[in-house]
């Protein structure tokens, strides 16, 4: 028997599973950064929807078009309606931490804006408008960072 034939067979057939474990390896960490990043994706959509959705509500009834006895009730318990709070602990569970803590710093303008509105100050008022233009802009730097990690 030819032992360089059967040395040259075994070390070729090493080098072959070794580069397709390799190859699997890869194939495996790229699904599952791609799995991670929609993951996070959808954490960052579903924060998104349900602080625009509150800030939607807060300003109908800053503007007087939702006027009836109970909307001051509502925009006291936007924040739990509009599931910005179990939004928010999702992301904690999903993102960087520099991204929870942006998230952390919309909701607490969320809340200075809602009591705003709590306290009966219509749109037109400088308080309101002070409060809305602050969220907005935490919620602009929320969404330019989270693109970032996408």
């Amino acid at each position: 028997m030819e032992w360089t034939s059967l040395l040259s067979t075994t070390m070729g057939a090493l080098i072959a599973l070794a580069a397709s474990a390799l190859a699997e390896r890869r194939r495996w960490l790229r699904e599952s950064e791609q799995r991670s990043r929609d993951d996070r994706r959808a954490a960052y959509v579903a924060f998104l929807n349900a602080i625009a959705a509150a800030s939607e509500i807060l300003v109908s009834i800053a503007r007087g078009h939702d006027q009836d006895e109970r909307a001051l009730a509502r925009a006291g318990t936007v924040l739990r309606d509009s599931n910005v709070l179990p939004r928010r602990l999702e992301l904690s569970l999903l993102a960087d931490d520099h991204i929870v803590q942006h998230a952390a710093r919309s909701v607490a303008l969320l809340r200075t804006y809602r009591d705003t509105v709590v306290r009966g100050l219509t749109y037109d008022t400088e308080e309101f408008q002070l409060a809305l233009r602050a969220f907005d802009e935490q919620r602009d730097r929320l969404t330019q960072h989270m693109r970032g990690t996408l």
